[in-house]
């Protein structure tokens, strides 16, 4: 983000703060805190949750929020920017900030908030894909961030004391080396104070802000007691400007104030490079990515529901007020000279020679320790979430007997002494603004959506947000990522988008929810409101499916064919379960059947609803299916059944090759694939006999006669225990298409919907991918060649104008075709068709109507028998809607 190593440590500043007591008289104090609505379902009372609001939340949070600008940056944003540009900052960063801690506070106190701080929140209120990848994002900020603070504590020491130049003693080693070590006794006195505890971390973070508070009281008093200065010396690293040149300090000055009223952007002397109100503001906004320091001790607070409210708005506020204070006070005080050609001004003119070096000493030390501590229990909960498994399953199991969760700390010890021996501070400098910004960007999105969602149990008590403070929320962080650096903020984000990939197929199912499937919900049903069947248009048709399966044992083949050919339209399997709701135990049988079908649908991954209806006649059972199946305007349009047959039926999901058998790579994959394996076992066994059959030769024909009088389209599929998908073959594979009925008539087939209802299902199962190596055929079927040659032309006329792209064959019928009886039709029918399927994949046909009287429904189904006998995989189809158009 800065320059190089010297400049940076320059933006390693203290931080002040104030007690609530000197701010807020008690009673004042008091009433602010009522105001904010937060009582929420705090965690009970636990030995090993010490921390209150002062201690846990508003001194880390204060702390981290000034950061690196209090001590060593205001000169550098005042003097560039100028009083009017610096308020407008200061106060678009404070809005930026409070539109997230806004949602903060929402999510916090709409339920008990544990350890993990933001990434409990937000995994809890999106799911675990979105929270763990942001866990991780936010861990590593944490990590990074204590490894920058303690690399500029390290050099700020060096410069104090080192033996080449330092400006209090001149005692201790400069060379890499020598700083590592530095680093390195620093960081295991860190791990001293946090292997004790959140205890001791909140008493060593109360000691260091004292020293912060009275670092500030006395550059404070110094502005208003230390008079003009004339000789101050620019720095020794300042090349532009000549070493004899001396810089001012004005005191109290209303012309110090109009010079520094405007903003005045030149050239950095610790980067070399040109300013703008873009790259001041990127430097001051990193002031403002302590938001969720507080809320990172989550785990250690007494009541975190209370606590992170008030906490974090409390400090946000008081950084602010300071910040604000502080800009005039400089700008009323200094030569805009001194600020630009000096960031360490505050040092030069205090009275109280040191006290801003320990200042500075300080509330380094203190953010590096917040962040260590933090990340520590970011990574616990990670682990006691089970999002990484087995990488972090040694940390979850190490925790001291008050709860200090030791593992995880000494593991984040070890990521920050890595880091402090790389010691490239420009590289991982700018990841902790930019990861930060990702995760209040995510904090907002949270809100918003489960705002939008309009869940009826996401009822925060803290009531001052709305859908519009986290939107701006959300956006205001994006924006600013991209401002403090682009290409780090891209890397971040591509960074988020890999590790969200990676969970989602790694991590298994949680309980917390996913805030997807409640947006799912609120789109679909405000979609299905507006889709009005009364607009539908013959342009737009596509099939929507209604499969009645009675056991998928036998029908696995027939579901997936069945989602290839519905080209995004609506499928539904629907089963009819023969009982009755009253019987004992029907209701838990009833539970695992529906589970044993999801189940099986995820496992052959394809895109349809079940649906179960219960009736003791099945007939009944199906035409409450047909009439109920869908919602609103998403109902299906097309029927399909099986064939009635009385052949053994096979088990598929007995067959080994029948069913998926790839061993995923992710472990989620696999845990759910062996899940859903486990709950099939429960689907019905085949019945064997044919008097078992639930169903009469006339029921199954009433229900041919049901689908046609409730005017849907029907399928009957016959031999699809035979289906073969195409694969590569040295000869032709064909979808083949018998548009004529077995009684041809004279009407024209364009204006036959059945003809019209098989030319595009068997188009659009042709337009699937795993269909496209097989050829369409339309078959021209003719008493005569002749003749044939003329129904083919008219064929040939008819595709082109729909556009479907298909071979058309002439077929001769039989001679005398014409005196045949019916039944020798059908015969000399299926002979033709067989001859003509050597290398058919699937056919589709002209199903007859159904008789009107039901003395002869057995002698219907044997004519469907014997027109489909011995055939490849057959459609049987009845068309009664229009399905194709010619119009544009």
């Amino acid at each position: 983000m800065y320059g190089s190593v010297e400049s940076l440590k320059r933006t390693l500043s203290a931080v002040f703060s104030v007690s609530k007591e000197a701010l807020f008289p008690h009673h004042s104090y008091e009433s602010f805190s009522s105001k904010i609505h937060h009582i929420g379902p705090g965690a009970a009372a636990d030995s090993r949750k010490t921390l209150g609001t002062f201690s846990g939340v508003f001194i880390p949070c204060t702390l981290s929020m000034f950061s690196a600008i209090l001590f060593l940056r205001m000169g550098y944003i005042v003097g560039y920017g100028g009083v009017i540009d610096t308020l407008v900052m200061f106060s678009l960063s404070f809005f930026i900030v409070m539109m997230t801690i806004l949602s903060v506070c929402a999510i916090s106190t709409n339920g008990a908030v544990e350890g993990g701080g933001a990434y409990f929140m937000i995994s809890r209120s999106i799911g675990p894909e979105f929270g763990g990848a942001m866990g991780i994002i936010f861990f590593l900020a944490q990590i990074f961030g204590s490894t920058v603070y303690l690399l500029g504590l390290v050099d700020a020491i060096v410069d104090s004391f080192g033996e080449d130049g330092g400006n209090f003693g001149k005692f201790l080693p400069e060379h890499d080396h020598w700083k590592n070590l530095y680093g390195s006794l620093l960081l295991l006195l860190m791990l001293f104070v946090v292997l004790i505890g959140a205890e001791m971390f909140a008493k060593t973070n109360l000691v260091i802000f004292a020293i912060v508070a009275v670092t500030l009281i006395i550059n404070i008093i110094n502005f208003f007691i230390q008079k003009e200065i004339k000789d101050i010396h620019p720095p020794s690293d300042n090349s532009l400007l000549n070493s004899t040149v001396n810089l001012s300090y004005t005191s109290w000055s209303k012309e110090s104030f109009l010079e520094n009223r405007g903003s005045n952007y030149t050239t950095d002397y610790t980067t070399q490079r040109m300013t703008s109100f873009e790259t001041v503001f990127a430097v001051l906004f990193t002031g403002y990515t302590g938001v969720f320091a507080g809320s990172n001790m989550s785990g250690d607070l007494k009541n975190a529901s209370k606590s992170i409210p008030i906490g974090t708005v409390l400090a946000c506020i008081v950084s602010y007020i300071i910040y604000i204070f502080l800009s005039l006070t400089i700008a009323s005080t200094c030569s805009r000279m001194l600020l630009q050609n000096d960031y360490l001004f505050l040092e030069h003119i205090c009275k109280v020679p040191g006290v801003t070096t320990a200042g500075t000493f300080s509330v380094t030390f203190s953010a590096s320790l917040g962040a260590f501590i933090g990340a520590s229990r970011i990574l616990e909960a990670l682990a006691l979430d089970d999002i990484l498994g087995s990488l972090l399953v040694i940390v979850k199991k190490g925790r001291s007997r008050r709860g200090n969760p030791w593992v995880a700390v000494v593991v984040s010890w070890a990521f920050l002494q890595a880091l402090l021996f790389v010691g490239s501070l420009n590289l991982i400098a700018p990841f902790v603004a930019t990861f930060s910004l990702l995760t209040y960007a995510t904090v907002n999105m949270a809100c918003l959506a489960l705002d939008l969602a309009g869940a009826p149990n996401f009822r925060p008590t803290f009531v001052y947000f709305n859908k519009y403070t986290s939107l701006v929320g959300f956006v205001s962080s994006i924006v600013m990522a991209f401002v403090v650096n682009p290409v780090y903020a891209s890397t971040s984000f591509g960074i988020s988008v890999m590790l969200f990939i990676f969970i989602m197929f790694r991590t298994p199912g949680s309980s917390w929810g996913y805030i997807s499937q409640a947006l799912i919900f609120h789109q679909v049903r405000k979609y299905l409101l507006m889709l009005d069947t009364r607009k539908d248009h013959v342009k737009f048709w596509r099939p929507s499916i209604l499969f009645l399966c009675k056991n998928p044992r036998t029908c696995i083949p027939a579901i997936s064919f069945l989602n290839d050919m519905k080209k995004g339209g609506l499928y539904v399997i629907g089963t009819n379960i023969v009982g009755d709701l009253r019987e004992p135990g029907f209701v838990t049988k009833l539970e695992d059947q529906n589970m044993a079908w999801l189940s099986l649908v995820q496992l052959l991954g394809v895109k349809a609803f079940v649906e179960t209806t219960v009736d003791r006649d099945v007939r009944n059972g199906i035409q409450n299916l047909i009439m109920t199946a869908g919602l609103g305007g998403m109902t299906p349009n097309t029927v399909v059944i099986g064939f009635y047959d009385t052949s053994e039926s096979k088990d598929f999901i007995s067959e080994p090759d029948s069913l998926p058998s790839r061993r995923p790579l992710f472990s989620k994959l696999r845990r759910t694939q062996a899940d859903s394996r486990g709950h099939i076992d429960k689907l019905p066994e085949i019945e064997t006999h044919s008097n078992d059959r639930r169903i009469t030769v006339d029921s199954y024909i009433g229900v041919i006669k049901d689908v046609m009088s409730l005017r849907k389209n029907l399928c009957i599929l016959r031999h699809f225990h035979k289906l073969k998908r195409p694969s590569a073959s040295s000869s032709p594979l064909f979808i083949d298409v018998w548009p004529v009925p077995p009684h041809p008539t004279s009407t024209h087939i364009e204006d036959d919907t059945t003809s019209m209802f098989l030319l595009q299902l068997s188009c659009i199962l042709h337009m699937v991918g795993s269909w496209g190596g097989t050829r369409l055929r339309v078959m021209a079927t003719s008493p005569s060649q002749i003749l044939g040659e003329t129904e083919k032309v008219q064929l040939e006329g008819i595709l082109k104008i729909l556009r479907i792209e298909a071979h058309v064959q002439t077929v001769i019928l039989a001679e005398n075709f014409e005196n045949l009886t019916e039944s020798e039709k059908y015969q000399s029918l299926n002979r033709t068709m067989k001859d003509n399927s050597q290398n058919t994949v699937v056919t589709f046909m002209y199903l007859p109507r159904p008789p009107p009287e039901e003395g002869q429904n057995l002698e219907y189904l044997e004519k469907l028998t014997v027109l489909s006998e011995d055939l490849p995989p057959t459609l049987l189809v009845s068309g009664l809607s229009k399905v194709t158009t010619t119009e544009l």
